[in-house]
């Protein structure tokens, strides 16, 4: 039952932006919200397995399996999948670890509900995740299968990058969800494989529970989407689903647009509500809208209430 489980792809093609961090912390995150959590680390080195399986235990099962990449042909693609299925039919949350190659299809994706992207937030960094999206935007823009949710995470931040707005400058091919920053500090780095990003108590332990919670708030949302997709009760609520796979409020923003603002999900967003909206009409990048009313940076007011994936 592929659809019983909230399916979580991290994946990049560049080394050193915390995929492997953000996986295995991730994975203790959602053990702590009371559901049933898989880690299947497909990376040969095993960086985000060996990191839970060292840790104290935090209850999540962990799954090494290494991909032959090497074989190229669908020999990658089925053995993930066949990895995927056996884990979704025992979890309530599967997270895959993957660094992306090009021996890798494209169309593993459409098995995940939410594919994260680590991105550091150098120009030439975020210039490497554009083309790493251009290549998959048929993915992302998919009208035939029903498009995993693209979430862009901007991870091992410093102080002085908060209030950069490299986002807004770098042209992305495709509609993207821009998470809460994942802050640097010496305290995660003295985590490694002893214990969580989850229980700091500073501010870098702060920004990746807010990361955790937007990530848990997609999967509120696709549940809900999914219950309400074929229901008449989508006029009542307000949402109308795109051919996109993303939802937004009727009359409110168009197909290619994010709503961004506090972290709520029990109810229909107050529009009137000071927000920071991502606009991503032609030519594609962001553009930052917000309330003057409001003193924020980019990454200070991003995604605390997800609404359109």
């Amino acid at each position: 039952m592929m659809s019983s489980a909230f399916k979580i792809l991290v994946t990049s093609q560049k080394g050193g932006v915390g995929k492997s961090t953000l996986s295995a912390n991730l994975a203790a995150f959602m053990r702590d919200q009371n559901m049933s959590v898989t880690m299947i680390d497909f990376d040969l080195h095993g960086s985000s397995s060996n990191w839970l399986s060292r840790a104290p235990s935090v209850g999540v099962v962990v799954q090494h399996h290494p991909l032959p990449l090497s074989m190229g042909g669908n020999r990658p693609l089925l053995e993930a999948r066949l990895h995927l299925r056996r884990a979704v039919s025992c979890s309530d949350v599967v997270i895959c670890d993957l660094t992306w190659t090009d021996s890798m299809a494209g169309e593993l994706m459409f098995d995940f509900d939410v594919v994260v992207v680590p991105t550091s937030v150098s120009e030439m960094e975020l210039a490497t995740t554009a083309g790493f999206l251009a290549k998959h935007h048929w993915v992302f823009d998919s009208k035939l299968h029903k498009p995993p949710t693209l979430l862009l995470a901007p991870t091992r931040v410093r102080p002085e990058q908060m209030a950069l707005n490299s986002f807004s400058k770098q042209r992305f091919p495709v509609s993207f969800l821009l998470a809460p920053p994942v802050l640097e500090s010496q305290s995660a780095r003295d985590s490694f494989e002893v214990g969580y990003l989850k229980d700091l108590q500073d501010a870098c332990g702060n920004s990746f529970r807010e990361f955790g919670k937007a990530v848990h708030s997609v999967r509120e949302l696709r549940r809900v989407a999914s219950a309400q997709a074929f229901s008449s009760s989508n006029k009542k609520t307000g949402f109308s689903h795109l051919p996109t796979g993303r939802f937004v409020t009727n009359g409110s923003l168009s197909e290619r647009q994010s709503l961004l603002s506090r972290h709520r999900i029990q109810r229909v967003p107050d529009l009137t509500d000071p927000i920071l909206a991502c606009s991503l009409h032609e030519p594609r990048h962001a553009q930052i809208i917000s309330d003057k009313s409001v003193k924020t940076t980019l990454f200070q007011s991003i995604v605390k209430r997800l609404v359109n994936f």
